[in-house]
């Protein structure tokens, strides 16, 4: 009996020794980019969803860093005259924290992906997963009074502001990396206005057209169900959920895309 089991050891070693092999290798290959524009209009309604319910407990956006009308980079020059005269208390400082960590996720996002690859599987996974962890975790502070809800006056908020905003960096810097400039999924001033200006906006296939306007719609019905669940009783932090949950799922999906094809 125990010949056998020796027989039998080697095989099975070389067996486990030939299966991890060929998981490193499915993990770390490229990904195909064919239906990667799928994923990212998702998150743009991750990003209208949080951004809705994250302006209207706390004053600031958390992926909008720009705008004409909106945008924490107009919050933070409107805060150096001082104004507004009778608005959020140190709206400034919680624009300027959302820029910076917003800049330090794309930092750290574009930093890992030039160094490991930008379209393998295994980063592509994880990097969405920490995105959608760290919306959990904004959540979780959220539901235990942590942080408030609905006190856009409380210090408190800072403590959240980063777990947000970080994440949207990362998130862009994923779209650019995948070469979907087309989604910046975050902001539509660039989508407006080539949308507007294609010449070809018109013509029945446009791949790009198609993409710009799903990220526009997707951002929009993101906004509009982040504001009606803004609406009911710890409705911000039933909003992170649904984020979160999304940005998990994405992950995962990452790992069911097919190998790119040389």
């Amino acid at each position: 009996m125990s010949q056998h089991v020796d027989e039998l050891t080697p095989l099975v070693a070389q067996g486990s020794s030939r299966d991890g092999k060929q998981l490193r290798k499915y993990l770390l290959a490229p990904v195909n980019l064919r239906h990667a524009d799928l994923p990212l209009l998702a998150c743009c309604f991750v990003t209208g969803i949080t951004d809705a319910g994250a302006y209207n407990a706390w004053g600031t956006f958390m992926g909008m860093q720009t705008g004409k009308h909106k945008g924490n980079t107009v919050f933070l020059a409107l805060g150096v005259a001082g104004l507004p005269l009778n608005g959020v208390p140190l709206r400034w400082l919680r624009s300027l924290i959302s820029i910076s960590t917003f800049m330090l996720g794309s930092l750290i996002s574009t930093s890992i992906t030039r160094r490991f690859g930008h379209t393998r599987r295994l980063f592509l996974c994880l990097n969405f997963l920490i995105q959608g962890l760290s919306i959990f975790v904004a959540a979780i502070l959220i539901n235990s009074d942590v942080i408030p809800e609905n006190s856009p006056n409380s210090d408190r908020i800072l403590l959240g502001i980063p777990l947000l905003a970080w994440q949207f960096g990362a998130q862009v810097a994923a779209s650019r990396a995948l070469g979907y400039n087309e989604i910046p999924t975050t902001v539509l001033t660039s989508v407006y206005n080539d949308l507007a200006s294609d010449s070809k906006l018109w013509t029945w296939k446009n791949v790009k057209r198609n993409r710009r306007a799903g990220a526009a719609v997707m951002l929009l019905l993101g906004g509009i169900c982040g504001g009606w669940l803004s609406r009911l009783e710890n409705g911000f932090g039933f909003v992170l959920w649904i984020g979160g949950v999304i940005k998990m799922l994405l992950g995962v999906a990452w790992l069911g895309f097919s190998e790119a094809v040389d």
